[in-house]
């Protein structure tokens, strides 16, 4: 169209030239006009009908051209749409590109290894494994990959992994691995992609820099990886991978450290992740993780360990402002749905959880904490959705399915609960074999396996989880809920009164918890949820 409408000013212009000095009538120019408009409509028409490719002239498709998937859209999805539209094979030797497809769609399932902390000091194990974390973080991004979980894939850091057998237990056919020294300011990162199909390095490279160029060296490795598993990128997949959080590395070694301990998930740890979030702020306050980091860690404080107004208002403070400084990041919209769903404002935390999923379909928090708030407010058959998803995100994660277990013995889905709880038990004794001093594991497996007859070694685990934690609040909790299973209602109000006096706060989960079902008509628990009012 538009070179049409050049030759025709072309055509008005000469003959506006040339046809007065041939003494022609002046209606001939006036002719000339109005032939070259009639001949733009008609080439209007020919364009709408007809397209001019490589391979001539054709009509044009009746099939509307498909607009950018939605970022929402999970790498499932893509791979299932492709399926669908792909033509079937019409000829033996369509077999050999298949299988190139096969193996390449293959590829594109990829679990990161922790990386070894090459440096000589555990001290930094926080930094090496911060680095993988952050390159899977940047993966997930990408709906043409399927990347398994951090915790599916941290499940063997400190192990001498079979690469085969990690990616076979992963369901993924490649493997990133690597190493990080770090001395002062110099840091040395080696890594190598492997294809488990061939036992081939795909890629590799070690990058030896000043720690000032950690970002820019995650940003490069991601980019290796995709380029090495051939996936294309669209424009907004490009911008995802340059998001940079913060310039400032010193911001980021502390929220390193701040989400290390925010993980271990007792009191004494989330006060130091606070203490670490609150030092990244200092160096960068427009780091909008560090916000978000510091909301969970309140939040989740505030439900375990120290039920104080305070607690609550710092959560909402610091989840506000992780928004307002990035409206678009995944974890600082769960953080904020925790934050307003310890504050009782169940539907505005439900919209911000539902935020932070459409945003990063692939982030198991999100459906783990909207499930806890279902769970608490007797949603069961929601809370089991969410729970389910959140286990298959992360299936090496003991607490979804355990909560799961709990939904279905509200929904009154017997059979799915013993299934589950064959499966959390299952998870948490191999977890346990990895970790065998993690109070809050033993805990939960204490009861699970009460469930399952074995009362004697659930004690044992009980007693385990004590020693290890013997004034946590939700450690405490949990023992409540194994004496309540074992009928001893007595000794379980004892655990539940003296959780709630070392701070354990969550009213509504006490209430609605179905492990405690047997005490409820029983004037001591009743007095015990007045006195949490």
């Amino acid at each position: 169209m538009v070179l049409y409408a050049i030759a025709g000013w072309v055509v008005i212009e000469v003959a506006s030239t040339i046809l007065p000095g041939l003494n022609l009538p002046d209606w001939t120019i006036t002719l000339v006009i109005v032939l070259v408009a009639l001949g733009f409509i008609v080439a209007i028409m020919l364009a709408w009908a007809f397209d001019l490719g490589s391979d001539g002239l054709h009509r044009t498709s009746a099939e509307p051209s498909q607009a950018e998937p939605p970022v929402a859209v999970s790498s499932q999805a893509v791979a299932q749409s492709a399926t669908e539209i792909e033509p079937a094979p019409d000829s033996a030797s369509t077999t050999a590109t298949t299988n190139r497809d096969d193996r390449r769609d293959d590829r594109r399932s990829i679990a990161v290894l922790p990386f070894e902390n090459m440096s000589g000091d555990a001290e930094n194990e926080y930094f090496s494994d911060g680095i993988a974390e952050e390159i899977l973080n940047l993966l997930v991004k990408l709906p043409q990959l399927r990347v398994a979980s951090r915790t599916s894939s941290f499940v063997f850091k400190g192990q001498k992994v079979d690469i085969p057998q990690v990616a076979e237990k992963l369901n993924v056919g490649t493997v990133l691995e690597g190493s990080v020294r770090r001395a002062g300011d110099r840091v040395r990162i080696t890594a190598q992609l492997i294809e488990v199909a061939t036992d081939s390095h795909l890629w590799s490279e070690t990058y030896d820099r000043e720690l000032k160029d950690v970002f820019a060296i995650q940003d490069d490795i991601a980019r290796s990886i995709v380029a090495a598993l051939e996936v294309t990128l669209t424009p907004r997949d490009r911008r995802a991978l340059q998001y940079v959080a913060t310039e400032n590395t010193q911001a980021y070694d502390y929220y390193l450290r701040g989400r290390r301990y925010f993980y271990e998930f007792t009191r004494r740890q989330f006060h130091n992740a606070i203490r670490m979030f609150k030092k990244a702020i200092e160096q960068d306050p427009n780091y909008a993780l560090a916000y978000a980091g510091m909301a969970d860690a309140y939040s989740l404080l505030y439900q375990w360990a120290d039920s104080s107004e305070e607690n609550i208002r710092r959560a909402n403070e610091a989840s506000i402002k992780a928004i307002t400084l990035d409206p678009d990041s995944a974890e600082a919209n769960s953080a904020r749905g925790t934050a307003l769903a310890i504050s009782g404002k169940h539907e505005e935390a439900e919209r911000a959880y539902e935020t932070a999923i459409l945003l990063n379909p692939a982030q198991w928090e999100s459906y783990f904490f909207y499930g806890r708030d279902c769970l608490a407010q007797g949603k069961f058959e929601k809370a089991a959705r969410l729970f389910s998803e959140a286990a298959r995100l992360n299936p090496d994660d003991y607490q979804a399915p355990g909560f799961l277990a709990m939904a279905y013995e509200q929904l009154g889905r017997d059979a799915d609960k013993v299934k589950t709880n064959e499966l959390f038990l299952d998870t948490i004794e191999k977890y346990i074999d990895l970790h065998p001093d993690d109070s809050r594991a033993l805990a939960f497996g204490a009861y699970a396996l009460a469930e399952t007859g074995n009362v004697e070694r659930a004690r044992d685990w009980a007693a385990r989880a004590l020693e290890a934690s013997t004034d946590e609040p939700a450690i405490i909790y949990n023992i409540g809920c194994l004496h309540c299973l074992l009928g001893e209602h007595d000794t379980a109000i004892d655990y539940l009164e003296r959780s709630v006096e070392h701070g354990y706060g969550h009213r509504r989960w006490l209430e609605n918890d179905s492990d405690l079902a047997a005490l409820r008509d029983i004037p001591r628990f009743q007095a015990l949820l007045d006195r949490m009012d």
